[in-house]
């Protein structure tokens, strides 16, 4: 028996369809994790800003580590976290945003400039770091586990 003409349109449309709404779904999530993870990027830098421990507790993971080309070694969460009082900015921003997303694992890489950067009574004024971070969601929620900071020379 012959399928009418009609139902063929219908399979075609419905296929192309499921097709071309895959890639705009995929391009949805993609930019609202951009925006969860930028936010809590920003976040982030205010608990540094303000000596919030109790805000940054919650963004950090437990096994967090700082690494990087001029840390001897990782800082752990703990040490990390009570270093924070020694640390002084203005105000920081976040350019150059790429991420990489793996469902429940995803990259942030960004540069961050940190203006009137003070740590430990060294005035730095401005500097500019290459940031790489690994977060993981967990229990519904995205948590810092690594960041890989690099500073740029001062210009």
């Amino acid at each position: 028996m012959k399928k009418p003409l009609q139902f063929w349109k219908f399979l075609f449309f419905a296929i192309i369809t499921a097709l071309l709404t895959q890639p705009l779904q995929a391009q949805i999530s993609e930019e609202k994790i951009k925006q969860e993870l930028f936010q809590l990027e920003q976040a982030l830098n205010v608990g540094v800003q303000t000596h919030d421990t109790t805000a940054l507790k919650q963004i950090l993971a437990k096994e967090y580590q700082l690494t990087g080309p001029t840390f001897p070694g990782a800082i752990r969460r703990v040490q990390w976290l009570s270093n924070i009082a020694t640390y002084y900015i203005d105000s920081a921003t976040i350019n150059n945003i790429e991420i990489s997303n793996w469902g429940e694992i995803a990259v942030f890489r960004s540069l961050q400039h940190f203006y009137n950067l003070i740590i430990r009574d060294q005035p730095g004024s401005y500097t500019e770091s290459l940031i790489t971070d690994l977060w993981m969601k967990r229990d519904g929620r995205w948590q810092l586990v690594t960041r890989l900071s690099e500073r740029l020379p001062m210009k």
